[in-house]
């Protein structure tokens, strides 16, 4: 296969997913975000962070969520750490049931907890260019460390979505990854992204692509003020 046949070929999507719509019954939303936990999982999403954290050249006592959901990357990432965490999303987190400290804001403005290092997991695609850059600026106020992970908007991972993992999900998380992929950013999209967040600091990133475009880190460390 060609795969430079494939690059950039789709115009960014500006549908809204499912989840985000604030009208899906109690006992649907608890099963697609469990669906979205074991697909961190078993892509390897979760894996990465947590290793990425190990590795950090820092002490990492604390560690934040950015948008978090019902909050079970957060629970694995605590189990296999020990580490406090807390979470942050601008929706109610649902089966979090208190299990950790959650705060309830809009994370592109509203003042954020303090942690060590800080984490999103498919966030940035739900933003418009203008909030990715006001979410990795914000974030910036109150860690050292943001681990920014998404999803590739190319068109061989929305090929191998549909054959081998919507089929295995619940009917709402087959239709959302379609359209997250189609939500998400290019690569030299969220490399400009970022570097314009940063621009005028003296901020780095190092910003990667998985195989088959699966997904793409930009992982920033911030400048003491």
């Amino acid at each position: 296969m060609n795969y430079n046949l494939l690059r950039d070929a789709m115009n960014r999507s500006v549908d809204p997913e499912i989840l985000v719509r604030g009208d899906v019954p109690d006992a649907l939303a608890v099963r697609a975000y469990r669906d979205l936990t074991r697909i961190h999982r078993f892509l390897g999403d979760t894996r990465l962070i947590v290793a990425a954290l190990r590795r950090d050249p820092l002490p990492v006592r604390r560690v934040m969520d950015v948008g978090c959901g019902h909050g079970g990357v957060l629970a694995d990432v605590r189990k296999q750490l020990g580490v406090e965490v807390v979470g942050v999303d601008v929706k109610s987190p649902g089966a979090l049931n208190g299990s950790f400290p959650f705060l309830q804001a809009d994370a592109t403005r509203d003042p954020l907890p303090m942690a060590d290092v800080a984490f999103s997991m498919y966030l940035g695609h739900h933003l418009s260019d203008e909030g990715l850059v006001a979410l990795i600026r914000n974030v910036g106020r109150s860690c050292r460390r943001f681990i920014l992970l998404d999803l590739v908007r190319h068109r061989l991972p929305l090929a191998l979505f549909r054959v081998f993992l919507a089929p295995l999900a619940s009917p709402i998380v087959a239709v959302d990854g379609g359209i997250s992929i189609r939500r998400s950013y290019t690569r030299s999209e969220l490399e400009c992204l970022v570097g314009k967040a940063l621009a005028g600091s003296a901020s780095r990133f190092r910003h990667s692509i998985a195989p088959l475009w699966i997904r793409q880190v930009a992982d920033i460390s911030y400048a003491p003020d």
